[in-house]
């Protein structure tokens, strides 16, 4: 066993925690005495652990776990991040990171590329939607997940890691030396013209640090091409900056509105009123599409918007995250995420859901009473008034002025068909299925002018994918997938074998743009906009006479 210096790490480590979290003046011998007490008791734990327990610890790995525990303890949000972890919490919030520049995912126990980045590595490289990750530097991943591939593929910038996969049609592995590059991963991937003079944006990654000058662009582009009227879709963004969510609704809200309030714990100085300093030059149209995955950042942007009656909000609950956290850097090379303060709307809400019964699973995926993850979270605040009178609540996320239920979670038979239906796809792309020669697809083409009737799935394709499912599932029952359950979801399957062949094709944002006519919450957005356009000029005479009072 490790004695030593991992024992002086643990402690130092703990106490750390102990004072940034409870130190207050004018109480420093109480909490020294307090200090001393619980790091004595931990010490003394660690120790019984460390030369009783059955196995061998790790060090790291239960300093890692008791700091996670003491962090749940006090809220589903505050988290302990290692050295490790807190170095993809950077890059990520930088919208880069370091590796071969590609989304991966795991199907039936093995990991695929999904989309190689435009211009990355991956990219030149020659990788495909279908390529069966089964070696990385040499070492056997032929039946790894994506989270441990995805740890080998990443780096420095300018090392070399060398891929092996198998792709159908190709009797051999391929292998290919990839040099490590820097990453782009924008906050806004997809902006068009989703109609005449309406553009469309979608923010639907992170707040990060370039997000609000990626918006002042997006907005800028599509101004050129006619737009008049704008979507932004905050549908699956968890969250991010505050200074960016800040940022984002100025380039909405009238000059000097409120964009949110930040209350911390009574006497320190967390306390934060944000405005809109710059804000908008004109009160066009707009709507805001929102999920329930849609939370923290996000639920500030829309919560914003929503109660200066600046545009609609449509879609489902928002998750309801109304908690504030701050990174506390720590010795090792890791940090704290502690929350410390709440967020309010303008109209006072507190948007945070309670937390304070159940599990960390039940708070992030059952969102209603009866386990039903599809429900969204009743309101249970106080009630509050927008600027025109309307009545908002708070507790439990952003209710959308218009509700329009989601269509693209998989229910729990869809998910376990989903890996049949990639696996089919995979051979269906490159040109393994008999007859449908016209599916194959060659290298990713992401600047493809689209005109939106791409390989639309024929009767013959859906036949051969039933074909195709019920033998695959026959041969690996553990899922649970029989004919009949492949047949009450052949319409969803037509629909999800296209949206996969486009993302081979074309990649993600270009199949999105494809599939637009069958998202239910997009088009909502599109119908009501004369709707949001009388909203924005209510909203927008009532500002300027409260700016002029």
């Amino acid at each position: 066993m490790k004695h030593g210096g991992q024992k002086y790490l643990i402690f130092s480590l703990f106490a750390i925690l102990v004072s940034a979290s409870f130190f207050v003046p004018g109480f420093v011998t109480a909490q020294d005495d307090q200090r001393s007490k619980l790091t004595s008791h931990y010490q003394k734990a660690v120790d019984i652990i460390r030369d009783n327990y059955i196995v061998d610890i790790d060090d790291d790995a239960l300093t890692k776990a008791a700091i996670q525990g003491m962090l749940k303890n006090l809220d589903p949000h505050s988290d302990y991040l290692d050295r490790k972890a807190f170095q993809e919490f950077n890059e990520k919030q930088h919208s880069q990171y370091f590796g071969i520049g590609s989304n991966i995912r795991t199907i039936n126990r093995m990991t695929y590329i999904v989309e190689p980045f435009k211009d990355s590595p991956a990219f030149k490289s020659g990788l495909r939607y279908g390529d069966h990750l089964v070696a990385v530097n040499d070492k056997d991943t032929s039946t790894w997940s994506s989270d441990k591939v995805r740890q080998l593929l990443l780096g420095d910038r300018g090392t070399q890691v060398k891929v092996t996969y198998k792709r159908p049609g190709v009797p051999e592995p391929i292998s290919v030396t990839i040099t490590r590059d820097g990453i782009w991963l924008p906050s806004i991937p997809s902006y068009y013209l989703v109609k005449p003079k309406i553009g469309y944006i979608g923010l639907t990654r992170n707040f990060q640090s370039t997000t609000s000058n990626e918006l002042t662009n997006a907005m800028a582009v599509l101004r050129e091409k006619g737009a008049e009227n704008f979507i932004l879709d905050l549908r699956q963004n968890g969250g991010g900056y505050l200074d960016q969510a800040i940022k984002v609704a100025d380039q909405f809200l009238q000059r000097g509105q409120t964009v949110v309030s930040v209350r911390g714990r009574t006497g320190r100085n967390f306390d934060q009123n944000a405005i809109a300093e710059t804000g908008a030059a004109e009160n066009f149209p707009m709507v805001v599409l929102i999920d329930r995955a849609t939370a923290s950042a996000s639920e500030i942007v829309a919560g914003s918007i929503q109660d200066h009656d600046r545009g609609l909000i449509v879609g489902e609950t928002s998750f309801g995250k109304g908690l504030v956290q701050r990174i506390f850097p720590m010795t090792n090379g890791g940090a704290l995420t502690l929350t410390i303060a709440h967020y309010y709307t303008p109209s006072g809400r507190l948007i945070q859901r309670d937390y304070s019964n159940g599990s960390i699973f039940e708070y992030y995926y059952r969102r209603s009473a009866d386990g039903d993850t599809s429900a969204a979270p009743k309101p249970k605040g106080d009630e509050k008034k927008t600027d025109l009178g309307r009545t908002v609540y708070g507790g439990g996320g952003i209710e959308p002025d218009i509700k329009v239920e989601s269509g693209i979670y998989f229910s729990t038979a869809q998910g376990r068909i989903y890996h049949g239906l990639c696996l089919f796809v995979r051979e269906l792309i490159s040109g393994q299925i008999s007859n449908l020669p016209q599916y194959k697809v060659g290298a990713l083409n992401p600047d493809f002018k689209i005109k939106g009737n791409e390989f639309i799935i024929t009767d013959d394709a859906l036949k051969a994918f039933r074909d195709f499912a019920v033998k695959f599932y026959k041969d690996n029952p553990d899922y649970g997938v029989t004919p009949a359950m492949i047949d009450d979801n052949i319409v969803w399957a037509r629909k999800q074998i296209h949206q996969e062949v486009l993302v081979a094709a074309y990649g993600g944002d270009k199949a999105n743009q494809v599939m637009s006519d069958l998202d239910s919450q997009l088009q909502k957005a599109i119908s009501e906009m004369p709707k949001a356009a009388d909203l924005a000029q209510k909203s927008w005479r009532r500002g300027a006479t409260s700016m002029r009072q």
